[in-house]
């Protein structure tokens, strides 16, 4: 799966769960948070950590650095 954003909890559940077995991502949470800002539904928990507990092997690459730019813009304009 190719995704703008590094999947959330929710959507990692749902990876999991679709049977996915890698995920590609641009920009990290972290970096979302940046844009968006604090929040008290913010749940930070990378995918990567997510996955380690889990009992299928999923793939996570990212962020990719080269594509970040391209990514905030999608979430810069949406959260302005």
């Amino acid at each position: 799966m190719y995704t703008s954003t590094e999947p959330c909890a929710m959507c990692a559940g749902a990876i999991y769960w679709g049977n996915v077995r890698r995920v590609v991502y641009a920009l990290s949470e972290v970096g979302l948070y940046e844009i968006i800002g604090p929040s008290p539904d913010q749940l930070l928990l990378p995918s990567r950590e997510f996955f380690a507990h889990s009992q299928r092997k999923v793939e996570v690459e990212g962020p990719a650095m080269e594509l970040e730019e391209e990514a905030r813009a999608v979430h810069t304009g949406f959260w302005k």
